[in-house]
């Protein structure tokens, strides 16, 4: 604690020629308390009664509401300290790589006094599992295919067993994890594509394998058409008249195919996929 009584003050600069008297007067006042405090401990591997130190972990205090407040590392002895720490209610939690976020031990700052919390992480070990992931799209658009069921397959030998299934997200996306080591099987179906599988993915130590793909849509499994004439400014049908066909995805729009009015001036898009799309033309 600090000692002081009244914290010291200053007075003006004043100048003395010989035989001056000086009036100098000071008016001392407490000095102001300190509204912030700290806290400090040790992250043990496991448990904090018989698990060895971490040095390297991060060490995170958070708001009463969750939000991130500060956040520090352990040195090699595996010690933290966070000062400045408003008095107030917050949660503080430790991670490492390899490891489970520790549960959240409530910390309360109330006195400028260090708060002293030992903090306990243990092993994660799915961290050291497989994962297989992608993105698939349409072969011809190159634009993302959601809902696509993929299905995992485990190969022991002559046998094929199916041992986990996703779908895809909106952007194509899907993730397959904790996955033992061997051989693997990816097979991807939705209604109106070629099933497709990509076979002899061998998986171990923790791999992250990427198996993107383009999907081939089955020719007439599509039933959606897009159809119309073109015509000029007096109404006279268009002939060979450019027309394109745009897909919005996420606010973008993208060119997905091109067609030419007919002599009649009518064109036509088939086996489009489902989505939102607009039509421009523009004459020859």
């Amino acid at each position: 604690m600090n000692d002081d009584i009244l914290k010291l003050n200053v007075s003006n600069n004043f100048a003395l020629a010989n035989n001056n008297e000086a009036d100098i007067n000071l008016n001392l006042t407490p000095p102001s308390m300190s509204t912030t405090g700290s806290v400090n401990g040790i992250v043990y591997d496991t448990n904090v009664l018989t698990g060895n130190v971490v040095p390297g972990a991060t060490v995170k205090v958070f708001k009463a509401d969750g939000t991130p407040f500060a956040h520090t590392i352990t040195d090699e002895n595996g010690n933290y300290t966070i000062n400045d720490l408003p008095f107030g209610v917050y949660t503080i939690a430790a991670v490492k790589d390899g490891k489970y976020l520790s549960i959240d031990t409530p910390l309360t700052i109330s006195d400028v006094a260090p708060v002293n919390i030992d903090l306990a992480i243990i092993n994660n070990t799915n961290i050291n599992k497989n994962i297989i992931y992608g993105v698939l799209k349409d072969s011809i658009t190159n634009l993302p295919i959601d809902n696509v069921t993929v299905s995992l397959y485990k190969i022991f030998g002559s046998e094929r067993t199916l041992v986990a299934t996703t779908t895809s997200i909106d952007d194509g996306e899907y993730v397959l994890d904790k996955l033992e080591d061997g051989e693997y099987e990816v097979v991807f179906s939705k209604t109106g594509y070629q099933t497709f599988d990509i076979n002899s993915i061998k998986l171990s130590d923790g791999i992250i394998f990427n198996a993107s793909t383009n999907l081939i849509s089955k020719i007439g499994a599509i039933n959606s058409t897009v159809s119309g004439f073109v015509k000029n400014e007096l109404g006279v049908v268009a002939a060979n008249a450019f027309v394109g066909l745009y897909k919005m995805v996420d606010g973008v729009e993208t060119l997905v195919a091109v067609t030419y009015t007919n002599e009649n001036g009518k064109y036509m898009f088939g086996n489009v996929v489902e989505g939102d799309y607009f039509v421009k033309a523009k004459l020859a």
